[in-house]
């Protein structure tokens, strides 16, 4: 991993926001990032990856993506 695949993680249950890893990425499907060294599937709303974790929710602005797993565009 390098600093390419860090990515800001809001908790929406308490507003914190720590850095994750990303692991895997499927463009307008799927994140699956690290919190911790626990895995989190993330499922794709437009404009936003969520998923949950202990009971908690956590999501990924698609916007924060690096540049290296953004979509391409002219």
């Amino acid at each position: 991993m390098n600093n390419q695949d860090s990515i800001e993680v809001t908790c929406t249950d308490n507003g914190k926001k720590v850095i994750g890893y990303i692991l895997n990425y499927r463009e307008k499907d799927q994140l699956e990032i690290s919190l911790n060294t626990v895995k989190i599937r993330m499922n794709y709303k437009p404009g936003i990856f969520v998923g949950s974790m202990a009971g908690m929710e956590f999501v990924v602005q698609e916007s924060a993506l690096p540049r290296q797993f953004k979509e391409f565009q002219r």
